[in-house]
């Protein structure tokens, strides 16, 4: 069955593309598939995932006037409502996920946020010649020994490291790398399994966590003593611009899970440069074309080690709200748009500042939260979530997931950003129902 619409169409004439100026009619194919219904449009986008974090995405492809058909595993998932279709589906099943593309035929596969959907979007554009990142190139920015490899011999900073396969060969490696160590499993994401071990007699416990999580095979590597940063970056037909560079602190009870991202860091120009220069490289050995990129690093003596790197955006609004405000790209739209031949060119990159800050509470039952209204009505916070209510338990940080909340503090310079920060921090406060002694 066959409907026309009105739609807006990019330029006008021989070579125009649905999505920003003039308009013009298309043709929609509307059939039924295991009792769903499903509407393709001349340009539709197949959005991996539909939580949260993906609503930025979902909205920029909407706004570029895609037609979206987000797919998840949650019925419940917010970006249900955002999108034009909905499927639900496990997004780990790539035989259903190649079934539901060939049927919407969908003109971009788009994945963010989570790099567990990073391959399987790569496998899907290999399936079917799309535009967007290839399994093989998504394989080395998911897989931390596949990343290393690739890096091998390229002169980018590195730990020394090696793969592992027993608690045995783990210890085999300590006189090869030294202490401290970070022990972490091949393929994860928000710090889960990832251990930094200080004395051998940790050695078993931080191996039995890495192996839970990803399987036998763990990357052990020698721990960079230096200020961990973050770079966001995005990459246009195989070109990398580096956007904004944050400086990272972390739990005290905790040195894998970070507390505070800080735009820009306070370095010298110098050291910034070198920053830029080894993260584009970065990104260009390991073959990213177009899309963003969200990177780790420790400096040590001006120098940038590598810790990893992924073809995503950072998440906790980081690539929806603070890329954007630091560099003034909107991230999401030119990577769509250059995904669709549009070959939109980046505005000159700004350096404005913004703090991501995640609240670093006292264990306890929570009886109320005061101050955050307070913070929104002044102005102090872009965002503040405090996902508890009464009644809830907070409990100490053993990964990025379960950090107690955070805000979004955006400015023109550190200063202000810091002081907004500050004044957050001094107005939101927990009520403890009952308190837990650490």
């Amino acid at each position: 069955m066959w409907a026309v619409i009105d739609r807006p169409y990019i330029g006008s004439g021989r070579g125009a593309k649905p999505g920003f100026h003039s308009h013009s009619r298309i043709l929609l194919q509307v059939f039924v598939s295991a009792g769903l219904l499903f509407v393709s449009m001349t340009t539709t986008a197949l959005i991996l995932g539909g939580g949260r974090w993906q609503l930025g995405l979902i909205s920029s492809a909407k706004m570029l006037g895609l037609g979206t058909i987000v797919a998840d595993i949650s019925p419940n998932a917010p970006g249900r409502a955002l999108a034009d279709q909905f499927v639900q589906i496990d997004t780990n099943d790539r035989v259903g996920l190649k079934k539901l593309a060939e049927q919407v035929k969908p003109q971009l596969i788009l994945a963010d946020q989570t790099d567990r959907l990073v391959p399987i979007a790569g496998y899907l554009n290999d399936s079917f010649d799309l535009p967007g990142i290839s399994e093989k190139v998504a394989e080395r920015f998911t897989n931390k020994f596949t990343m290393r490899q690739a890096l091998e011999n390229s002169g980018i900073p590195m730990p020394a490291y090696r793969v592992v396969r027993s608690l045995q060969e783990a210890n085999e490696a300590i006189p090869y790398l030294g202490m401290p160590v970070i022990v972490k499993p091949l393929q994860s994401q928000s710090s889960v399994g990832v251990r930094l071990v200080t004395a051998v007699d940790q050695l078993a416990s931080a191996y039995a966590t890495a192996s839970a999580v990803g399987g036998p095979s763990v990357l052990i590597e020698q721990f960079i003593d230096g200020v961990e940063i973050t770079v966001e970056s995005v990459s246009l037909n195989g070109r990398c611009s580096v956007l904004a560079i944050s400086e990272k602190a972390h739990y005290a009870h905790n040195p894998c899970v970070a507390r505070l991202l800080a735009y820009p860091p306070r370095f010298p120009n110098a050291t910034l440069d070198r920053i830029r220069k080894t993260a584009r490289a970065v990104v260009e050995i390991l073959g990213l074309e177009t899309g963003l990129s969200h990177a780790e690093y420790r400096v040590r003596e001006e120098i940038p080690y590598l810790v990893e790197v992924a073809a995503r955006g950072g998440g906790n609004g980081i690539a929806s709200t603070i890329v954007p405000h630091v560099s003034g790209v909107d991230t999401y739209s030119v990577v769509i748009r250059n995904l669709l031949g549009d070959n939109a060119l980046l505005p000159q990159i700004q350096s404005r500042a913004a703090i991501l800050e995640f609240f670093d509470f006292a264990a306890g039952q929570i009886d109320g939260i005061d101050g955050i209204s307070e913070c929104l009505k002044r102005g102090l916070a872009k965002v503040i979530d405090v996902p508890y209510s009464a009644g809830d338990w907070v409990r100490a940080a053993e990964d990025d997931r379960n950090r107690p909340g955070y805000f979004i503090a955006l400015g023109e310079n550190r200063e202000e950003v810091d002081l907004k920060s500050s004044t957050i921090k001094d107005l939101v406060r927990v009520r403890y129902a009952q308190q837990v002694a650490m």
